[in-house]
């Protein structure tokens, strides 16, 4: 389960054990053989190994002892960057006001969560296997082969639903993964092979390799979704520097078609770093461009495998916390429309947990949001770089972080009996997509 404990103040989160949830029970078909696989596969731990603050503060400090001295950041760092003194910026002093509301809160609940979840046994284990770095030139190329795609023609107008299934072995070249949503139906995580490289894909998972100039496939599956949750690409300078990844403007995230996409009282969540020109555009400018009304800002604090705040709490420079703002889509009557068993949206919550040591893989808000959406939801990640049982993913690298070198397997024994085993068969004809050309990784 994902959730360690909950509180009153919010949730100490478990991201791997949800990752390994929906992989419990996987299958896959090797190439010319009839019978398949079965195993199982866990995320491998050594991507949450994060066992040492980022920012070193005093020995023998710990989240339960923080004062404003966790600021104080080693002084040959503070020579080697030789700034100059001088006033505090529109955007700094925002951001310093912001922290101030919210400082007591995240160290009061921070400290209850990390308690209770040292009590049931948690944060007391470190490992010491380095995380591998050989996947990161792959996973580069799914960004570049969605920009070559735009060179591919769009989707058949006739095309009733722009939807794809896997077939039987997962091989299938003719599949289209930037011009059609492409789905895994069955109950079980499922190994396929895409542009010659292996994926996982969790049960009732479905997904959509685009840029933001070619999301028609989410528009056309008159698909309208419960819960909406966006990790922009947000401009620093830091993204820059680094040439991790390509930033999108501000004013751009206007264009994504949340209003088509949104359900009556679809519950919108966006994650948004911790400058507060960003925090401000959301509240401001797209949420209201959407017609989404403001309701939460809800805070992911980040600690170490130990419970120490990964950055000083008061560090002026790297916060150990980012921002969601919660909202919901208003359209005519749709307040009236809420359904009873939907629990009202509190206005602050923490969600704590042990950060992956890769770049921008957050943790599931699945279980935490559960209460405040529909039952039986329709669930839409946008900018996603991983894939969720029963989720739909959209995103120039939505399936990064289900390449099969991510995870560990283990074997596992054939069901017994012919009711066990899964029913791998494709529901759509492949007739509707067979024509379109295939791009393979060279």
């Amino acid at each position: 389960m994902s959730v360690v404990c909950a509180h009153s103040c919010g949730w100490l989160l478990d991201s791997c054990s949800h990752i390994d949830e929906g992989l419990q029970r996987c299958v896959a078909y090797s190439d010319g053989l009839e019978k398949p696989k079965y195993f199982r596969c866990c995320f491998k731990r050594e991507y949450f190994n994060t066992v040492t603050p980022h920012v070193q503060i005093q020995p023998n400090t710990d989240i339960l002892a923080s004062t404003a001295k966790h600021a104080k950041i080693d002084l040959q760092t503070r020579k080697k960057r030789k700034r100059k003194q001088r006033d505090l910026n529109t955007g700094e002093l925002d951001a310093q006001i912001y922290h101030g509301k919210i400082r007591l809160v995240v160290l009061e609940g921070s400290r209850a969560l990390l308690e209770a979840g040292r009590q049931c046994g948690y944060l007391t284990d470190v490992l010491t296997t380095p995380p591998s770095e050989s996947m990161s030139s792959l996973e580069c190329r799914l960004a570049a082969l969605c920009d070559m795609a735009k060179q591919l023609p769009l989707t058949d107008d006739s095309v009733e639903t722009p939807v794809q299934t896997l077939n039987r072995d997962g091989l299938d070249p003719s599949l289209d993964l930037f011009s059609y949503i492409t789905e895994n139906p069955f109950d079980c995580a499922y190994e396929v092979t895409l542009m010659k490289e292996k994926y996982l894909l969790p049960p009732r998972s479905r997904f959509l390799l685009s840029d933001i100039t070619r999301m028609h496939p989410l528009t056309k599956s008159e698909d309208r979704f419960d819960l909406i949750v966006l990790d922009p690409p947000w401009e620093n300078k830091s993204v820059k520097r680094s040439n991790r990844y390509s930033s999108l403007p501000s004013s751009q995230l206007k264009q994504l078609p949340v209003p088509a996409l949104a359900a009556p009282e679809c519950l919108v969540v966006t994650w948004v770093t911790n400058r507060a020109k960003h925090l401000r555009f959301i509240r401001e400018e797209l949420y209201p461009y959407w017609g989404v009304e403001v309701l939460a800002e809800w805070l992911w604090v980040k600690v170490t495998r130990t419970g120490e705040f990964v950055f000083p709490l008061d560090s002026p420079h790297k916060k150990p916390y980012e921002v969601l703002v919660l909202g919901r889509h208003r359209s005519g009557s749709d307040h009236a429309a809420r359904s009873s068993a939907v629990e009202e949206l509190p206005e602050q919550r923490l969600l704590i947990s042990i950060p992956s040591v890769l770049h921008s893989h957050k943790p599931s808000l699945s279980a935490v949001l559960k209460p405040y959406i529909s039952p039986e939801p329709k669930c839409l990640e946008l900018f996603a770089r991983s894939l969720q049982c029963d989720w739909t993913s959209w995103g120039n690298e939505a399936i990064r972080f289900q390449h099969s070198s991510y995870f560990t397997r283990e074997r596992v024994e054939e069901p017994s009996g012919t009711s066990e085993t899964p029913n791998i068969t494709p529901n759509i004809s492949k007739s509707a997509f067979s024509s379109l050309p295939s791009v393979d990784i060279v």
